[in-house]
Order: C-alpha cells, then sequence, then structure tokens
C-alpha cells in the first residue's frame, strides 16, 4: 500500500524544478525600469581574463561609473583590456598607448587599460607617473573624459576636457546631447 501511495503523489522532477525556478525568480525579481536601464549598459573584459578576475574588475569600473549620469548615453558597451595587452591595442588604434581608455563612438565601445581598476601594479605605476596623479584618479578621470566623448559624440580634446570637468563639478554640460550609433557617417571616430 505504501507503494501505491508514493507513486500516487509522486511530484514530477520537472515540475518540481520548475517551481523552483519560479519561486527564485519572484523572490530576486528586479523592476522592470530597473531591468531595461541595466540591459543599456555591458561590461566586458577582453580575452585573458578569469572569470573572477573579469567580475571584480568590472565591479570598480561600475562604481566608478555610477557617480556619473552614464544612463543618458543609452546602450553602451565598456570593455577592460588586460594591461599586457593595452599597448597593442591602443598603438593599433593610432594612440599613445599612455592614453588610459579610448571611445569608438560608431560602435558605442568604450575600453580602459585595466591597470586603472587594479589598486597595485607596475603598469598602474607607470601611468600614475605619466599623468601625474593616483591610479585612482586617474580611473575617474578617464571614466569623465570617455563619458563626455559619449555624451557629447564629440572628438575635439578641448571640449571634452571642459566636459569633463563639468561632469566632475556636477554642472551642466556645455555640448550638445546626441545619439551615436552604428549609423554614423563617419566610422573613424575614435577618441581618447
Amino acid at each position: 500500500m505504501e507503494g501505491r501511495i508514493s507513486r500516487r503523489f509522486r511530484i514530477p522532477l520537472r515540475l518540481l524544478l520548475s517551481l523552483f525556478v519560479l519561486c527564485l525568480q519572484s523572490a530576486f525579481a528586479v523592476p522592470a525600469s530597473a531591468q531595461k536601464q541595466a540591459a543599456k549598459q555591458h561590461f566586458a573584459c577582453n580575452i585573458g581574463y578569469t572569470p573572477h578576475g573579469c567580475q571584480v574588475a568590472i565591479a570598480v569600473l561600475r562604481d566608478t561609473l555610477a557617480q556619473y549620469p552614464v544612463h543618458a548615453v543609452g546602450e553602451w558597451t565598456w570593455v577592460l583590456v588586460r594591461p599586457e595587452d593595452w599597448k597593442q591595442l591602443s598603438s593599433n588604434g593610432g594612440f599613445d598607448s599612455n592614453n588610459p581608455a579610448f571611445t569608438y563612438l560608431p560602435k558605442r565601445e568604450t575600453f580602459f587599460d585595466g591597470s586603472l581598476v587594479v589598486k597595485k601594479s607596475t603598469r598602474g605605476m607607470e601611468l600614475s607617473v605619466a599623468w601625474h596623479m593616483p591610479i585612482e584618479e586617474l580611473l575617474d578621470l578617464a571614466v569623465r573624459h570617455e563619458l563626455a566623448h559619449a555624451l557629447c559624440n564629440e572628438r575635439d580634446e578641448i571640449k571634452i576636457s571642459r566636459a569633463a570637468v563639468a561632469l566632475k563639478n556636477g554642472t551642466l554640460l556645455s555640448c550638445r546631447l546626441s545619439p551615436v550609433g552604428k549609423d554614423s557617417p563617419d566610422e573613424t571616430k575614435k577618441s581618447h
């Protein structure tokens, strides 16, 4: 008789798993508006990062970006590049390797030297010396500068330097905010 009862009341494993997943989803539900905002910002690590190393590095970048109106750029991708790969990538892009970041406006992508998000590294020391500031301040400057390129859709470094200061001070940007996209007429818009 016990065998019949257990067979009769046995719940299929698939159903149990489905119920479990449904409970988890409702327990950790994120409001739709937050999901929409989060989906607009993409974060990635270039090859060579471990999954854990990437998560840790991205968390530092996210914290810095969170201080500024990053949501205003719309969908954007923020990429960390390992310090040992930065010099080749930046020189291939036509930039001085001492520039710790650059933005590719048509693809809506910004690339950062990964040494910006670690407390101590040989490359970070090189950049600190070249820029005459601690690496934490250089990360903040790089984020503001590249965000200004993205917000203003502007390559002019003088205008962007002013906009980066405005972001730091919390004042209005003097540039006109204009959307940037894959359909931009100038496919070579790279800025550092």
